[in-house]
């Protein structure tokens, strides 16, 4: 019987490549026949949706939509405040080397800035800084030899490596539909101005070989009362959900990744069983991903000889991707408004509109450094009587440090931000503190090179050597010796060196010490 390499097969879910553009959408936005004339702007405002990302030849598309809220005060007697939701499209291509379709590509969007230019009472220009990064998987097989067979007396040397064996993805696309009733202390709905939707609390945990995903859908909602001032009103919302996503393989000990994208919301006033409208039908659609991978303990074959033979290995490597570490931490912003910046003068606040935007992340020694800046807008009721309604712009910036030990700047750094909570205080007549929380989930991928033999070639050994070797040899060991490296220098095995020198522990040499090795073991 011929001599075979026994291999072990695994999968693995390697980055292949990614790519970060930055674009600007300007689109023309004309009020609605239904709406009155722009006055003034109060407020302007988006959401980013990503909803597909399409793998080609050497690229990825990804298409989607802004959806654009604007707040603004109407051209008429009223000086009633309006708003206007648009929807503006877009599809970009994003240059990823090695992409294949089919493969799996996912791409996140952050709205970085947007800003607006009042062309006249029923048209406005938008302009938005779109930032898209799409990230490329490639999902393969790989192959490491855990021993030889077919032949008699071969030795064999093993590493112990541990591997991350990737079991697979699940993407479920979650439809939650709930009606939310008004507090008894708030005035009946007469229209609804705006919402905002985010995903909270969220958390998941494995049992019986599924995964089970937890969070809670934020939803906060603007909107003027149907009572004789027409007073705006705000409130904010929470609904729970729990959704099973099943994964093959998974137990307590894989390694889950969770993540989420909002697809698409709706929230609408909606009548109560007296008529009334004192009722939000919310409806938000979002996707789940989930992705497992187990730890494998994997015995590799490293090296193996033969006495009677000559036995020739080829080798290489195989290139994984590891998490090298994983932080979670929080950005906590506490800071006083002066309101006498604002103007017209602060009279009464209705509610401070909170977003982040990153400016800079970088690497540096041993840490992950974020720079950004929060922008809030104050909505407040001004003590003038032509401008009632008005909108106060206020940035605070922040720098938050992320301690990794033993970064360095080969590694990819996958660094996630959330608005877990933002809320207000009136601390006096003219100030106000906001108070911000901003969740950072940073994950850092590095590349493992894990050496394997991938095949074998048999020959004769050379017996004139073996018969100019002296009957008895005293070798004195060398700094890198070990007991393996002499047994198969001299034909010999690792069992009968520690026979015939009386050694307890096989991995314990000192460099200058006498071993024994005898030709007639050969």
């Amino acid at each position: 019987m011929s001599l075979e390499l026994v291999k072990e097969a695994f999968k693995v879910n390697n980055l292949l490549g990614e790519d970060t553009i930055q674009t600007v959408i300007e689109n023309d936005i004309i009020v609605p026949d239904t709406k009155p004339d722009i006055a003034r702007v109060l407020l302007l405002d988006g959401d980013v949706f990503v909803t597909g990302c399409d793998a080609g030849t050497d690229r990825a598309v990804a298409s989607g939509c802004i959806v654009c809220k604007i707040l603004y005060v109407s051209d008429d007697e009223a000086r009633s405040v309006k708003s206007i939701i648009s929807n503006i499209p877009f599809s970009y291509t994003l240059d990823i080397p090695g992409v294949r379709g089919g493969m799996k590509c996912r791409t996140k969007g952050i709205l970085e800035h947007m800003d607006y230019n009042l062309l006249n009472g029923r048209k406005i220009n938008v302009k938005s800084i779109l930032s898209l990064n799409c990230r490329a998987q490639d999902e393969l097989e790989r192959e490491y030899c855990s021993g030889v067979a077919g032949l008699e007396d071969v030795q064999v040397l093993t590493d112990n490596v541990v591997l991350n064996s990737y079991l697979g993805s699940n993407k479920v696309n979650y439809v939650i539909k709930e009606d939310l009733d008004l507090p008894s202390s708030k005035p009946t709905i007469g229209e609804v101005l705006s919402n905002d939707v985010k995903i909270t609390g969220k958390d998941f945990k494995i049992a019986d070989g599924r995964v089970i995903v937890k969070g809670d859908i934020a939803i906060s909602t603007l909107y003027v009362a149907d009572d004789e001032s027409r007073s705006m009103q705000y409130m904010e919302n929470e609904v729970a959900f729990t959704q099973f996503v099943d994964l093959d393989g998974v137990d307590d000990d894989t390694l889950v990744d969770v993540d989420y994208d909002l697809v698409d919301y709706k929230v609408d006033a909606a009548e109560d069983a007296d008529g009334e409208l004192r009722s939000l039908r919310a409806e938000v659609n979002l996707n789940i991903y989930v992705e497992g991978t187990s730890r494998k303990e994997a015995e590799i074959l490293a090296d193996a000889y033969s006495p009677k033979l000559r036995i020739s290995l080829e080798r290489s490597t195989i290139e994984l991707d590891e998490i090298f570490a994983e932080n979670r931490s929080q950005i906590t912003i506490r800071d006083l408004v002066d309101l006498n910046e604002c103007s017209p003068e602060v009279s009464e606040i209705f509610n401070v509109l909170s977003k982040y935007n990153t400016a800079d992340m970088r690497l540096e020694e041993d840490k992950v450094v974020i720079e950004g800046s929060v922008q809030n807008n104050l909505l407040y009721l001004a003590n003038s009587e032509e401008q009632p309604i008005f909108c106060c712009k206020k940035d605070i910036p922040f720098k938050h440090e992320i301690e990794i030990k033993g970064i360095n700047r080969d590694m990819k750094p996958n660094v996630s931000l959330e608005m877990e909570h933002c809320n207000y205080s009136m601390v006096s007549s003219n100030q106000v503190e906001i108070r911000v929380a901003i969740g950072v989930n940073t994950k850092v991928e590095a590349k493992k090179k894990v050496p394997v033999i991938f095949k074998a070639n048999e020959g004769q050994i050379d017996e004139k050597k073996l018969q100019s070797m002296p009957s008895v040899i005293i070798y004195i060991t060398q700094p890198g010796d070990s007991l393996w490296k002499i047994a198969k220098r001299y034909g010999t095995t690792v069992d009968i060196l520690m026979k015939i020198n009386n050694f307890q522990d096989r991995d314990v040499l000192m460099v200058g010490q006498q071993i024994l090795v005898l030709k007639k073991a050969i």
